[in-house]
């Protein structure tokens, strides 16, 4: 039992926030370092406004591929309101 909990709070401890997996797994290929508008760009121009960051995300090729529910998510993350 004491193991199950070593674990559990080991997967917790190391987890990556889901607007962070989103992002890597759908939007890193266009936004990494030394592109137009890399992340770094991305959480400084839209630091509290996800709403924006949600526009954006739907007019983009990959981010037309993900649900809303997706996109509010890395919205929510890249601003800094996920929280």
């Amino acid at each position: 039992m004491i193991l199950l909990y070593i674990v559990l709070f080991l997967s917790y401890a190391f987890a990556v926030p889901e607007g962070q997996m989103i992002f890597e797994n759908n939007c890193l290929r266009c936004h990494q370092e030394g592109s137009k508008k890399p992340l770094s760009y991305l959480k400084k121009e839209y630091k509290g406004r996800s709403d924006a960051v949600m526009i954006l995300a739907k007019q983009c090729p990959w981010g037309r591929n993900l649900s809303d529910m997706e996109i509010e998510i890395v919205s929510k993350w890249i601003a800094g309101e996920d929280k």
